[in-house]
């Protein structure tokens, strides 16, 4: 009776503690999840109604009383493509004539065109609230939770003045009818998500003992001894002839993504089952979701695994239902059983990166190890270089070959050392990638050019990345730098092709956005062919740069010529400068002179220097001779 009463009493306690965890568990994701959202909705709206007054700024508030229906009307398909990019529901600018806020500017919608409900010109907005109204007074951004004829908002305004006192607001609507539903499935899931995680402990307390070492040694999709298992089996090794294969299954990740990680778990299987006869009494373990490894102990390993891995049947179905065939990359290493995963890893990237079927290790693999380490040390250097002012710009001229005159200068970042070594931008490209560096980068050149350039009538471009032209902050900054600058046309923005091509409509936006400032776009980097140059020239853009590879031959390739000089017709009709860079020789120059180019630059021309250019060596053009 005791030991019943005592089984109950504890079970009751056990229930309790659950109930109670469930229900802090419940509240905490309740409150969590409602403040990561809200966050996010106002982080949106903030920048939304940012971008907004970019785009309208300038004189537009300054010109109300002149204001016209097509330049409304263009100012409106603008905002309402930054509502698109952006995800927000409505954007738009208001002035306040008491006792009434009017619109001056409104993005619209899909429902508002088939309902016939667009915002016109001044149209009053009757709904304002007082807090609408007090957001013309204020110095910072105004939230606020309002419903109109629309629909039920959460709302930013954003005060502004023009240059003649007018005074206005930005402003950005995201509906928040789907908030109470997010939440509410929020809650859904954490009720459901700590009950399956009690059961789960109920099942691993009672059966720990019997199931704990096979979980943690096993790869439960396959069956298979997983990475656990061999970093267990490689410390207790004692043989002295260890040699180890990492074999990756190059179209795994697209198989999954196309058909499930059942079918991906079944194909890894599969390849593990065809290795485990012919490799025994050596061991086959599931190393990721794409890879696994093979250990073996015999003399020759290298040789041993080498051989079983070239006899994979590559050509025969790994899979019949569905029919998939698989291809193979394997890195092998031996020695040091401390290094040996980390050693057969690096051969394996090696072996994807050349393209070939087997990569053994040895003394040239260990450059990859190297490259990790000066990735870090150049890491440290930009920081230092950051911090004590060591980022130094140098300029490309750009020459128009038909007056052979100095008429822009590309503008690139050096770093340099503390030893006063100068690194050059590909050295250190890769690094700002990955560290998040481009922003902080950008300021700085930025800054730099417009110091050098701003008294003088000099033309000149910046690059500028997807980071860079979809960052909020950096935009600001580089408004604020333009606002001191007295002739914006003379400042080019250059985008990546591959930026651009691979998020079209957002780039599109940022280019409106860039150009609404006065400033000139160029895209660089071009030479995907035709196709890729057309769509490119629908955008809003003034340049092209043509990248080096293609002009390559066009000295003594008619081919290759004439693909240039078709490129520089389709700009000329466009009314786009096509811009030619890698010019190395006299003949690649009078080549592209005879093209049509409008400008070229290259070693022929000037190297990258810190200073101007202003003198060149004489050019000699025989098609202008």
């Amino acid at each position: 009776m005791y030991r019943k009463t005592s089984a109950m009493t504890w079970s009751l306690i056990g229930f309790s503690l659950f109930i109670s965890s469930l229900i802090g568990y419940v509240a905490y994701t309740y409150h969590s999840t409602r403040t990561a959202i809200m966050t996010q909705i106002d982080e949106q709206l903030l920048r939304a109604a940012k971008s907004a007054q970019l785009i309208l700024e300038g004189d537009y508030h300054n010109r109300l009383n002149n204001m016209s229906a097509l330049e409304y009307q263009q100012k409106s398909a603008q905002l309402t493509a930054l509502a698109q990019a952006i995800g927000v529901e409505y954007v738009y600018a208001m002035i306040y004539r008491p006792p009434h806020v009017v619109f001056t500017a409104s993005s619209y919608t899909t429902e508002d065109i088939k309902n016939n409900k667009l915002t016109q010109f001044l149209d009053k907005y009757p709904e304002a609230t007082n807090i609408n109204k007090a957001a013309f007074q204020s110095t910072e951004p105004v939230f606020e939770t309002s419903e109109d004829q629309w629909g039920h908002f959460k709302t930013i305004f954003v005060p502004y003045i023009s240059s003649n006192g007018t005074t206005y607001i930005t402003g950005a609507d995201m509906t928040i009818n789907q908030v109470d539903t997010m939440l509410q499935k929020s809650v859904a899931r954490a009720t459901l998500t700590a009950t399956f995680f009690f059961f789960i402990a109920v099942m691993v307390a009672a059966f720990y003992i019997t199931l704990y070492r096979r979980s943690m040694s096993t790869d439960p999709r396959t069956g298979f001894a997983n990475r656990v298992a061999l970093e267990r089996d490689l410390s207790k090794q004692q043989d002295q002839h260890i040699c180890l294969a990492i074999i990756s299954i190059d179209e795994l990740e697209d198989i999954i993504g196309f058909y499930g990680t059942q079918v991906g778990d079944r194909v890894i299987q599969k390849v593990m089952e065809y290795f485990k006869p012919i490799t025994q009494p050596h061991t086959v373990y599931r190393l990721a979701t794409s890879k696994l490894i093979i250990m073996s102990h015999v003399k020759e390993g290298e040789a041993y695994l080498s051989r079983i891995i070239a006899d994979f049947p590559k050509s025969t179905p790994i899979l019949t239902k569905p029919h998939l065939y698989v291809q193979l990359h394997a890195g092998i290493a031996s020695g040091n059983k401390s290094l040996l995963l980390e050693n057969a890893a690096i051969a394996c990237r090696q072996a994807k990166q050349t393209q070939q079927l087997i990569c053994l290790f040895n003394l040239d693999s260990q450059d990859a190890r190297l490259k990790q380490k000066n990735h870090l040390a150049i890491a440290n250097i930009l920081q230092d270089a950051f911090a004590n002012n060591r980022v130094a710009t140098y300029f490309t001229p750009r020459v128009d070959p038909n007056t052979q005159q100095v008429v822009q200068h590309g503008c690139t970042a050096r770093i340099i050392t503390e030893q006063g070594a100068i690194l050059k931008t590909d050295s250190f490209n890769e690094v700002v990638r990955q560290s998040r560096l481009q922003s902080q980068l950008t300021r700085n050149i930025l800054s730099q050019c417009i110091d050098r350039f701003r008294k003088t009538g000099a033309a000149w471009s910046i690059k500028l990345s997807y980071q860079d032209a979809t960052d909020p902050q950096l935009l600001d900054f580089i408004d604020q730098e333009l606002k001191r600058y007295p002739q914006p046309r003379l400042i080019t923005f250059e985008l990546d092709e591959k930026d651009v091509l691979e998020h079209f409509n957002a780039m599109a936006v940022c280019i409106n956005v860039l150009k609404s400032k006065g400033v000139k776009v160029l895209i660089n980097a071009v030479s995907s062919g035709l196709l890729t140059v057309s769509r490119v020239m629908k955008l809003n853009i003034d340049m092209i740069l043509l990248d080096e590879n293609n002009i390559t031959h066009i000295a003594d390739d008619e081919q290759v010529f004439d693909f240039i000089k078709h490129i520089a017709k389709l700009c000329h009709d466009k009314h786009i400068m096509l811009l030619v860079a890698g010019v190395e020789s006299q003949a690649q120059y009078n080549k592209l002179s005879s093209a049509g180019v409008d400008l070229v630059e290259g070693r022929y021309i000037a190297s990258d220097a810190p200073h101007l250019c202003t003198k060149l060596r004489q050019l000699h053009n025989q098609a202008h001779a």
